[in-house]
């Protein structure tokens, strides 16, 4: 027994004296020789620095040199984020160097992508590892040398550099991004972006991110030095930027506070050159508002600075909400619910580039509103009752408008099910009857009036619709089958008994009385067919959209028509109103050629001129540690349906080339094709 202690207590003091004590190591069978002071280690040896673990079958310890080597080491972060093999390892009490390495990060059985290193040095004050003399081998090939670099131990967050974005268009000539990621704190990164475009200029990029236990944010910017911008006509300044702050805040479980602060230099950076990573995404409108509120139960108070930047440079000023505070109180027994809601702001004029009229204004919207709901058997009854009253002082002159609003819902709910199937049918009924009285907006709040989807609200912004006798007849159908098989009809017509328009300074508004149907029918979760009709007298009211989309284990093939007539767009070169009709068909198809190959295209094609107005093709490869991509753009126009259904706009190019190239584990350059074959991606 005393000599197994001897033993032991000589092993442990003889390899503590060669390395410090906050490193492990196991073996099998343990060898010494004293004269040469070396010690061997035999049979499933392993070996723990820090966050790195070594394993090999025989390891030669010399206490001399502070040197253990054998004929092949294996090594692996704890995580397994990161491994490779070595010959030779040097440990001191800071550092830990390999000579002779490969190593890779990639998440891959087969050997697909490594880094073969003359020398490797792990520092443990900043868990990295720096390499020396490097060759960045893909199966097999050099793709690159690397005379020094620096790869991250785990998959934790590294500074460091990331792998660049490359791009080529007709504006810009070669556009190169090169990020830079800095781990700041735990909770606390930033990452700047660098860019140089060939024909354009040099501009930086930068994304700061923070996050506490009861708070998180950002602050993103971006400033370009244009030499050529493609707005030189109407923006001279050759500096050009952008910022976003976004912050949210808990207080307890009942305040929240929120930031959401964006401005721009110049209406055209972002669709022209701004950065996806600016934060700002390519929008008409800018936000800036800052809003606190609280919550209870049944009652929720909000007060907030609101404004907003718009990016169509000849739009008309909006107002500020500077500030504003909103009240709603709400309770419900058995089926009967009131609530009251109030809105009390002052707003001044602001917010766009070309246009600083000023004009003050003091609002109160009040609407106390009761509802009661009654059901029996299959029929269902919802009577609800609202007085909308406002009251605005504008320039000294004072203006009330009382509304009341009697809305009737009700319906009939039919059921039938048999062995393969469920149906059901909804008929429904719905009345709108408000006071007949003619409102005249003489008051101008807002600048623009967008009229969203039919009879959906009966206010649009401060405007009350008056004069109101309208009907909604129609029915739902609903029919499920056993074979995942589902197919939904909604049919509705819109009935107004009388006239019933809006003034807006001098333009009289019809509103429509359209027919509708919707069509959505799938089966087996692949075989989509989704329609939206809108027919009205007017055509202006019309529209029509049919999707048709197939979902297979090999390829996924897409097909849909777009008729809107008669939009009203401004033309920024004729400065010139004029109505534009929206034909179009859609393409897109993504396919697998074989087991690692895949590719796809879209084509967009303009029925009335007879031409395709975008088009995309992409193909790329991918294995488990790699993927390599192409993508070629050419568009001519704006994505017009993007702006109606999402009021985005997306930047367009006449001819644009995109290449991705990925190593699974280490990092990608340039953005993978499915960016571009997603509508409304361009």
């Amino acid at each position: 027994m005393s000599k197994i202690f001897n033993f032991l207590f000589f092993t442990a003091f003889y390899f503590g004296s060669i390395f410090p004590s906050d490193i492990e190591f196991e073996a099998d069978k343990t060898l010494f020789d004293t004269k040469n002071e070396l010690l061997l280690l035999e049979g499933n040896v392993s070996l723990k620095v820090e966050n790195l673990l070594f394993k090999a079958d025989q390891v030669t310890l010399d206490n001399k040199n502070k040197v253990f080597s054998s004929e092949k080491i294996s090594f692996s972060s704890l995580d397994d984020f990161l491994y490779g093999q070595t010959k030779f390892v040097s440990i001191s009490e800071n550092e830990t160097i390999m000579k002779d390495v490969e190593f890779s990060s990639c998440p891959c059985e087969d050997k697909i992508w490594w880094v073969e290193s003359k020398e490797l040095k792990f520092l443990k004050s900043n868990e990295t590892l720096s390499a020396k003399k490097s060759k960045l081998k893909v199966q097999g090939r050099t793709l690159a040398y690397l005379n020094s670099a620096n790869f991250p131990v785990s998959a934790k967050r590294k500074s460091g550099i990331l792998l660049p974005e490359i791009s080529i268009n007709e504006r810009s000539g070669l556009d190169v991004k090169i990020p830079v990621y800095l781990n700041l704190k735990e909770n606390l990164d930033l990452t700047l972006e660098p860019r140089l475009m060939t024909q354009r200029g040099y501009g930086l990029t930068n994304q700061l991110r923070y996050l506490g236990k009861s708070y998180e944010g950002y602050f993103n910017s971006s400033f370009l030095k244009d030499d050529e911008s493609s707005f030189k006509i109407l923006e001279t300044d050759d500096l050009r930027w952008s910022y976003n702050f976004f912050h949210e805040q808990k207080f307890k479980n009942s305040i929240f506070l929120n930031f959401d602060i964006s401005s721009s230099g110049d209406p055209f950076y972002l669709s022209d050159l701004g950065s996806f990573l600016s934060g700002l995404s390519r929008t008409y409108i800018l936000p800036q508002k800052i809003n606190l509120e609280f919550f209870s139960r049944n009652l929720k108070i909000k007060t907030d600075l609101n404004s907003f930047k718009l990016t169509n440079p000849l739009a008309k000023n909006q107002f500020q909400r500077l500030p504003g505070l909103q009240f709603n109180y709400f309770v419900n027994k058995d089926n009967l619910n009131f609530h009251i809601d109030m809105d009390f702001a002052y707003f001044n004029k602001g917010g766009a580039f070309r246009n600083d009229d000023k004009q003050n204004l003091l609002r109160i919207n009040l609407k106390p509103e009761i509802s009661h709901a009654f059901a029996k058997n299959n029929y269902f009854l919802k009577t609800n009752l609202s007085f909308n009253y406002s009251y605005q002082d504008f320039d000294t002159q004072s203006l009330s408008r009382f509304l009341p609003i009697l809305n009737l819902e009700q319906s009939l709910k039919f059921y039938k099910k048999t062995e393969s199937s469920k149906f059901f049918v909804e008929p429904f009924l719905n009345l709108a009857v408000s006071d007949q009285k003619k409102i005249v907006n003489k008051v101008k709040v807002d600048s623009g009036l967008k009229l969203s989807s039919i009879n959906e609200s009966q206010t649009f912004g401060d405007l009350f619709l008056s004069y109101q006798k309208d009907i909604d007849v129609g029915a739902k159908f609903s029919l499920f089958g056993s074979e995942k098989s589902k197919l939904n009809i909604k049919l509705s017509k819109l009935y107004t008994i009388g006239t019933k328009k809006l003034f807006y300074e001098n333009l009289k508004i019809d509103f429509p009385d359209p027919f509708s149907l919707k069509v959505d029918y799938r089966v087996n979760k692949r075989l989509h067919f989704l329609s939206k009709i809108s027919i009205d007298n007017d055509n202006n009211f019309s529209s029509y959209k049919n999707t048709f989309s197939f979902d297979s284990t090999g390829y996924r093939l897409s097909l849909r028509h777009n008729l809107i007539k008669n939009i009203q767009i401004y033309d920024l070169a004729e400065t010139s109103l004029y109505k534009k009709e929206i034909n179009s068909l859609e393409f897109t198809a993504a396919l697998n050629f074989f087991e690692n190959w895949s590719g796809g295209f879209k084509f967009i094609h303009d029925v009335e001129q007879e031409k395709n107005v975008s088009n995309v093709f992409s193909i790329d490869y991918e294995n488990d540690g790699l993927i390599v991509g192409f993508a070629y753009m050419k568009t001519l126009e704006l994505d017009w349906v993007s702006i109606l259904e999402n009021d985005s706009f997306k930047d367009y190019h006449k001819d644009r080339i995109r290449l991705f190239f990925e190593l699974k584990g280490l990092g990608s350059i340039g953005r993978p094709k499915e960016n571009y074959l997603r509508r409304r991606s361009l």
